[in-house]
This record gives C-alpha cells, sequence and structure tokens, in this order.
C-alpha cells in the first residue's frame, strides 16, 4: 500500500473530497492557511493533483496512529472514540469526535476559538445556531453546556452525516437537529440566542447580513485569518447594531464574540 503526503490551501479542501472521496486524514495545519494531508493507495499513482510532499511504502493503514486527544483546555479534550474508554478522561469534559470527511476535527485554531467563547457564556436553557457545522464539535458541545435546543446546519452533506453519527456518539442526538441547508434557507423571523459561525472570510463577505438577522443575543465568529481579515470583519460589523466585545487569537487566526445590545 502506498501512503502520499500532500500539502493544500485550505480554500482546496472540497477539491481534495472530489479527487479522494474515499477520504484523507488530516495531519497537520499550518499557521499559513495550509494543511498537510495523507491518502492511501493500493496502486502507486502516475499523477497526483497536489502538491506531493513524501510518498511511502506502508504495510497497513492505521487512522488511530494520527488521531490522538486534543487538549482545549486542562478541562476539556476532543478525543476519537477509541480513547473514551481511558481513566483519564473519567473527571474532564469530553468531545468524542469520529475521524471521518467533514471538516472540522478540532485540531484548527478557529474550532478551538468557538470551543473557548462558549465555553464563557452562559448557554444552558438557550437557543443555539451552529452555521457551518462540519463534524458536529460545536454543537455537541453546546449540548452538553445544557442548551435547550441547537439546530447545527452544513451546505456539505458529508457534515451532516458526520455531525449525527458524532452526536449519538456522545449521546446528545436528541438535543440537535441537523439539517442539510444554507444560512439564507432559514426563516428571517426565526432567532437564536447564540449563533456560532466558524466559516471563512470570503463567506461571511456574502452572509453576514442573513446571519445577523439570527442573532438575539450572542454571535460567535471565527475562521478570520490575519490582522488584515480581522480588521476587515470589524468594518463590516459596523454596519450592525451587534457589537464586537471580546477578541480571541491563536496562530494569526482570530474569533470574535459580539453581543447584541
Amino acid at each position: 500500500m502506498w501512503k502520499y503526503i500532500f500539502e493544500i490551501e485550505e480554500k482546496d479542501i472540497l477539491e481534495a473530497y472530489e479527487k479522494f472521496p474515499s477520504g484523507f486524514e488530516i495531519m497537520e495545519y499550518k499557521p499559513n492557511g495550509r494543511m498537510v494531508l495523507a491518502i492511501y493507495s493500493k496502486n502507486e499513482l502516475e499523477k497526483f493533483p497536489f502538491h506531493l510532499i513524501k510518498k511511502e511504502k506502508v504495510e497497513k493503514k492505521d487512522w488511530k496512529e494520527f488521531y490522538k486527544p486534543i487538549k482545549i483546555d486542562e478541562d476539556l479534550f476532543i478525543i476519537p472514540p477509541w480513547e473514551a474508554v481511558k481513566k483519564e478522561y473519567a473527571e474532564k469534559d469530553t468531545l468524542i469526535i469520529k475521524p471521518g470527511k467533514a471538516f472540522g476535527t478540532g485540531l484548527h485554531e478557529s474550532t478551538q476559538l468557538c470551543l473557548k467563547f462558549l465555553k464563557e457564556i452562559d448557554i444552558k436553557g438557550k437557543k443555539v445556531l451552529d452555521i457551518g457545522c462540519g463534524s458536529g464539535i460545536l454543537s455537541i458541545y453546546s449540548a452538553k453546556k445544557g442548551a435547550k435546543e441547537i439546530l447545527a446546519i452544513d451546505i456539505d452533506p458529508n457534515a451532516i452525516e458526520e455531525t449525527k453519527e458524532n452526536a449519538k456518539l456522545n449521546n446528545v442526538l436528541s438535543q440537535i437537529k441537523v439539517e442539510k441547508r444554507s444560512i439564507e434557507e432559514l426563516p428571517t423571523n426565526e432567532k437564536f440566542d447564540i449563533v456560532v459561525a466558524n466559516l471563512e472570510m470570503e463567506i461571511f463577505k456574502k452572509v453576514l447580513p442573513f446571519i445577523v438577522q439570527r442573532i438575539k443575543k450572542y454571535g460567535i465568529f471565527s475562521g478570520i485569518y490575519k490582522l488584515e481579515e480581522l480588521i476587515e470583519f470589524l468594518n463590516l460589523l459596523k454596519n450592525y447594531e451587534i457589537k464586537p466585545i471580546k477578541i480571541y487569537s491563536a496562530n494569526d487566526w482570530y474569533g470574535i464574540l459580539t453581543e447584541n445590545k
């Protein structure tokens, strides 16, 4: 079996899904907005569609090698299913996330920034909207923190499948409504106490008006890369009544907590 390690820009992630529909391993998120991935092939490939870093022959494919627990802070960990039985996580908050095709394993800084905000605000009994739910991490955490109602949406069918499966692994599937739809398709009069949007700047430019319409109290925005995008995003917010009240950063990625006053 052949293992191919390659590098792409994050914006090319959908193309990678198309080229390798059986899935791939996300090995590293680089601070320059690039990703290091790996795929396996029974046969040696004559041509490779992305920037190839390394090609090697391996005995077998071991997915577990690449999915280790991710420490968000001292009390919160994202773990793959095979780690859930370990005693060291018995008294910790854990989010069990199965490796899959949907974007969002918890490794990326933008996801971790969203979790940091969600941990700080009062979610219990609140209505939450997760836009671009990916693997469902943010919806699952909201459910575990006691959210009354959670709607997780994504336009990627893989994300819908993965969110449902991961919610089931965490015993919170009954608390989360998962739908394949865009933010534009939601009823304009439906509002949520907390809206989480972990997207990209180019997408924010198109859908921010639709997101803002749904925010009753708090908005959490992430996926904003480098200071230039942060300034651009803050300028966009000036057109609305929601106000930024806190900003966190990690490796040039920014997350913003806003409040509708």
